[in-house]
């Protein structure tokens, strides 16, 4: 692991010690730090897309994703995640 981690832009970088987000500006201390850290020869760690947030949902949607998983166990069928309860809910 580096000391540090690019962002998803060019505006900032991530010190990996502390998680402090540094932004690309020469007036900062840190930056400079990081500058000259590049300087020696140091690489970043890549940047990393963070995984999605799955979806949350509404009051109705839980209610309703509850009511279609006890008839899908009445009929002998697999639950479904609420993942794919919502993405069928809103497909139609």
């Amino acid at each position: 692991m580096a000391d540090y981690r690019l962002t998803a832009t060019d505006a900032s970088v991530i010190r990996t010690e502390d998680g402090v987000c540094i932004p690309n500006d020469e007036a900062n201390r840190d930056w400079v730090e990081y500058q000259d850290w590049l300087a020696e020869g140091n690489t970043p760690d890549p940047y990393v897309e963070p995984e999605p947030v799955p979806p949350t949902p509404t009051e109705g949607q839980q209610l309703m994703y509850e009511h279609e998983n006890r008839i899908r166990a009445l009929e002998g069928e697999p639950p479904l995640s609420v993942e794919d309860f919502i993405a069928k809910a809103s497909s139609g």
